[in-house]
């Protein structure tokens, strides 16, 4: 049982201690570009908040490039749809279509090189089905 608690309050100071620095919207919202102030060494992780329907699933990538000034610093894409944890998932199917709705972190994040400003700029690349329904979909970054 003290075990238990031990572990409660662990799990709660880890999850207070986290700080959401940026959302946003991603489905209305075109061309995105971040500006953020960044603490060398101090890592940024990138979560996804969703909610969709969907008749066949579909095919997602989260296209990043994080740049330094002029200098791009990383490149590269994420599967949202494996991120994990996943936390207040709800995946209901009825008549064919599925509705999930969950909020997860994603595989990769981003620990700055230096104080400074840096620019992030992610792109969501879909399948374009028409039986995809995207009501929800922001990218979180977190510290």
């Amino acid at each position: 049982m003290n075990r238990c608690i031990i572990l409660v309050t662990f799990f709660l100071i880890f999850i207070s201690c986290t700080q959401e620095i940026a959302r946003v919207d991603m489905v209305n919202q075109t061309q995105v570009s971040i500006q953020l102030r960044g603490e060398k060494n101090k890592q940024i992780d990138l979560y996804v908040d969703c909610d969709m329907e969907y008749t066949q699933p579909p095919v997602m990538v989260m296209d990043f490039e994080f740049y330094k000034g002029k200098n791009q610093l990383l490149k590269g894409g994420l599967d949202p749809l494996v991120a994990s944890p996943k936390t207040n998932e709800i995946k209901t199917k009825l008549n064919g279509v599925t509705h999930w709705k969950f909020y997860g972190k994603l595989e990769g994040n981003f620990i700055p090189p230096s104080d400074t400003i840096f620019t992030i700029y992610p792109t969501l690349i879909k399948n374009n089905h028409p039986d995809l329904v995207i009501n929800k979909f922001e990218l979180v970054l977190v510290e």
